[in-house]
């Protein structure tokens, strides 16, 4: 009962997180297009951009995963061996599952975000600027 109310617990916290992911992802918006822009007026292909894309948001996802793995672990250990003085045990498998579902939930923003750039018109954003 404890151990579910604990995992409850982390996977609320993991799920703000990613929110937090999400909605970090969402602002820079504005910035993808416009790099997008510059890089298509510079001769960048779209399979180009994706993939420079998707290799930023995917090292992005991971390294907030990996993170708030091991600050979530670390606090987890403390509150179960310290204030529960109950024996400490990591399952490895929902962890390294959380990690690459953080992972490839940013990436899928990301690619979202970056679909809806690629097909943004070089002229109307670099009138702008």
């Amino acid at each position: 009962m404890i151990g579910e109310a604990v995992r409850l617990t982390a996977l609320v916290t993991l799920a703000a997180g990613i929110l937090v992911l999400g909605s970090a992802v969402a602002a820079g918006h504005h910035r993808r297009v416009y790099d997008t822009v510059v890089l298509k007026v510079l001769g960048a292909t779209r399979g180009v951009i994706t993939r420079a894309f998707l290799i930023e948001y995917g090292a992005l996802g991971a390294l907030a995963a990996l993170i708030s793995s091991v600050v979530g672990t670390t606090a987890a250990y403390f509150l179960v061996t310290r204030l529960m003085k109950i024996e400490w045990v990591l399952p490895p498998a929902p962890l390294l599952g959380t990690v690459a579902l953080a992972t490839l939930l940013t990436l899928a923003l990301g690619f979202v975000g970056t679909w809806r750039a690629l097909g943004a018109k070089p002229a109307l954003y670099l009138r702008e600027e």
